[in-house]
């Protein structure tokens, strides 16, 4: 660049266009991929959810896991009274979901296909966010930025960091692509090195580039991770169960086998997306280097093209190996009856369920016809069987109508999963 005819506008950032710094681009020294200097890396949205969804799966929650999806949630976390993040007149963390058709009973699935917000937040308040943030370092995630690096380094912290899921933490697109990747490889993590081989000058391979990897989550879990991944981007597996996808068309367009996830943050301020196949993952952020808090609105309409085109002309002519399912228990977790509660009271109802270990609502959208006595049971949602700690809804009885026949639910995964919208004031979300 010619100091006397720079090329540069000034920032974006108003603070420094006013001392005229000129931003970075068309010309750049700035390390945009792999951070370092003053760049921390980029906020990835809802491609956080990986994290949570893999600790959860390594303290035995199950892929068919039911979590009721209630927007706004008010979640345990504290945060500043007032706060947009706040629920009204509280100081709890109060996410809500992009739409209102992602509200109801989802399973893992369901909610990391349509990315909906209120099951996450709630799954990483059972198992802890200090383990989602473990699970994010294992996975190669460096936090750079003081606010991410205090959090990360305190598990008593990490544990009160409730957006941590919805990717509020910034990171690069070099250590998101290698987190999936990681988890395409069966949990086997390969530090990244920028050269496939150094031979000397007799032409032997030296040490310096060979991979330096290790085990870090395992197979079973990786696999289970990805079998959920897998939904968003249009691609199923023996054993998925997806509804609503954010991204439905990657998988036809790449042609192989793919899993990965969009990520929306706060006002659109980045548009990310994650995407894998067994063999190459690919990341990519569409973003403002100059200026983290840009008013300009990030589009996926540019950035998914340019991450799942990559990737399809990477692939061209790579074998299709297929991802393994999971199995056993991190499928189906373990499986309960539950028992009948018709025209039982309420209360009652909910006392049985509650004691036979599941986790009870009550359906208030509208009684529902049944010959049970008004206002008592008339019977659940899903019946049968279910996954252990899961939800079960109790629907209340109109004292009308023909009773329920046997097996009338909506099964594990319940209403509710429609197809999210990028951003959500106030909630990363895609």
């Amino acid at each position: 660049d010619d100091p006397d005819n720079p090329k540069n506008k000034l920032s974006s950032d108003p603070k420094k266009a006013d001392k005229g710094i000129r931003g970075t681009y068309p010309n750049t020294t700035n390390p945009l991929l792999t951070g370092g200097g003053d760049i921390t890396g980029y906020q990835f949205g809802s491609t956080f959810k990986i994290f949570p969804l893999v600790a959860a799966l390594e303290k035995g929650y199950p892929l068919e896991y039911t979590i009721n999806a209630k927007s706004p949630y008010e979640s345990k976390y504290i945060v500043e009274r007032g706060s947009p993040a706040a629920c009204a007149g509280t100081n709890k963390y109060c996410p809500k979901n992009a739409n209102s058709s992602m509200n109801g009973v989802h399973n893992m699935w369901s909610a990391f296909g349509a990315s909906v917000n209120t099951y996450f937040v709630p799954l990483q308040e059972r198992v802890g966010a200090a383990s989602a943030v473990d699970v994010a370092q294992r996975l190669g995630i460096t936090f750079r930025a003081s606010n991410d690096a205090r959090f990360a380094a305190d598990p008593e912290g990490a544990n009160q960091w409730g957006a941590f899921t919805l990717g509020v933490s910034s990171t690069t697109p070099l250590e998101m692509a290698n987190a999936y990747a990681t988890l395409a490889a069966d949990g086997k993590y390969c530090k990244p090195i920028p050269v496939k081989e150094i031979r000397d000058q007799d032409g032997n391979s030296l040490d310096i580039a060979q991979p330096q990897c290790k085990q870090v989550v395992s197979t079973e879990v990786a696999r289970a991770a990805i079998d959920a991944a897998r939904c968003p981007v249009g691609d199923n597996s023996s054993t998925s169960q997806c509804r609503g996808r954010t991204a439905n068309g990657v998988r036809s367009i790449v042609g192989h086998p793919v899993a990965g996830k969009t990520g929306t943050t706060d006002a659109e301020k980045t548009a990310t997306m994650v995407v894998t196949t067994k063999q190459l993952a690919v990341a990519g952020v569409l973003a403002d280097p100059d200026w983290a808090d840009t008013n300009a609105e990030m589009k996926h309409t540019i950035v998914n093209p340019a991450v799942y085109e990559t990737l399809r002309d990477a692939m061209k002519g790579k074998e299709k190996q297929q991802f393994k399912a999971p199995s056993g228990k991190l499928v189906r977790g373990e499986q309960r009856s539950i028992p009948g509660v018709q025209c039982q009271s309420i209360d009652n109802a909910r006392s049985r369920l509650a004691g036979a270990g599941f986790e009870v609502e009550v359906d208030r959208s509208g009684a529902v016809d049944s010959t049970c006595p008004a206002g008592t049971a008339a019977g659940t949602s899903p019946s049968g069987r279910t996954i252990k700690g899961g939800v079960v809804i109790i629907r209340v009885s109109n004292g009308q109508g023909a009773q329920p026949s046997p097996g009338d639910g909506d099964g594990p995964g319940g209403p509710g999963n429609g197809p999210g919208r990028p951003g959500n004031p106030g909630n990363p979300d895609d």
